[in-house]
């Protein structure tokens, strides 16, 4: 259907309800469609009964929110009707600049999370289909030309984390200018002071540079770099949802004048 290939182009997640089966008489038969966008509206097709559409349009909501396609079978009274759930999300992309152990614990936490994942660096010894066995693709050769020539939007979030931090400072000025939602870079926070008074120099705006993060990840604790990718990716996800990253928990204590006091 356009309808979802124009969603899908906009940006937005939708899901695409087909009716499997069904014992009504004449609305809600076999092959019959709806459309849901993420937000919870059907924005197109129809499957009968309003009772039973409501039901679908919850789960198919429920469905996108989880990023899961699957079969349920609903019922109104003596009604019954089973359906398809099928999620169109748009896929995040993730790009590491580096192949380092660093970069390989990243990589597995983002598969998990179902990224699309590109790895670009210089370095064949380590840029090898037996390490990141999941991505989408290997990008070996020049970092700068490599960065030059993907395909970056409003989805992306790109990570640097060169060996020895050797590339670091020429692929952030090649990306600061970008689409990009996020952009990250280990180095310490000297080293990107240097970079920032370079990009400052050659007239980089200063919104651009605010919005690197550095150093890279949410203040998690721990030292190994399985934690640092798991803060890296932490970070990733709240910018993503445009969240602070902070604790969800609420302890409620009373205090002696019977006022609840919250403490986070």
């Amino acid at each position: 259907m356009r309808i979802i290939a124009d969603k899908l182009e906009g940006g937005e997640e939708v899901a695409l309800v087909t009716v499997l089966s069904s014992n009504l008489m004449q609305s809600g038969q076999p092959g019959d469609v709806m459309v849901v966008d993420q937000f919870g509206q059907v924005v197109g097709g129809d499957i009968g009964d309003s009772t039973l559409q409501e039901k679908a349009r919850r789960e198919a909501e429920r469905s996108i929110s989880k990023g899961l396609s699957r079969k349920i079978m609903l019922s109104n009274d003596d009604m019954l009707i089973e359906i398809f759930i099928k999620v169109f999300c748009r896929k995040d992309k993730l790009i590491l600049v580096g192949s380092g152990n660093l970069v390989q614990d990243i990589y597995q936490i983002a598969a998990v999370m179902g990224y699309d994942i590109s790895i670009i660096d210089n370095r064949p010894e380590t840029l090898t289909r037996e390490r990141f066995p999941l991505a989408n693709e290997l990008l070996l050769g020049d970092i700068v030309e490599l960065l030059k020539s993907s395909e970056i939007d409003s989805n992306t979030s790109i990570v640097l984390v060169s060996h020895s931090h050797e590339y670091d400072e020429p692929a952030l000025l090649t990306v600061v200018n970008s689409p990009a939602r996020y952009i990250g870079v280990l180095g310490n926070k000297r080293k990107v002071t240097a970079y920032f008074g370079k990009m400052s120099a050659m007239g980089v705006a200063e919104e651009l540079m605010y919005r690197v993060h550095v150093p890279v990840g949410l203040d998690l604790g721990g030292q190994k770099n399985a934690e640092i990718a798991l803060s890296i990716m932490a970070e990733i996800q709240a910018v993503k949802y445009d969240r602070p990253g902070g604790f969800l928990s609420i302890k409620s204590l009373e205090s002696s004048d019977g006022r609840y006091e919250e403490f986070y």
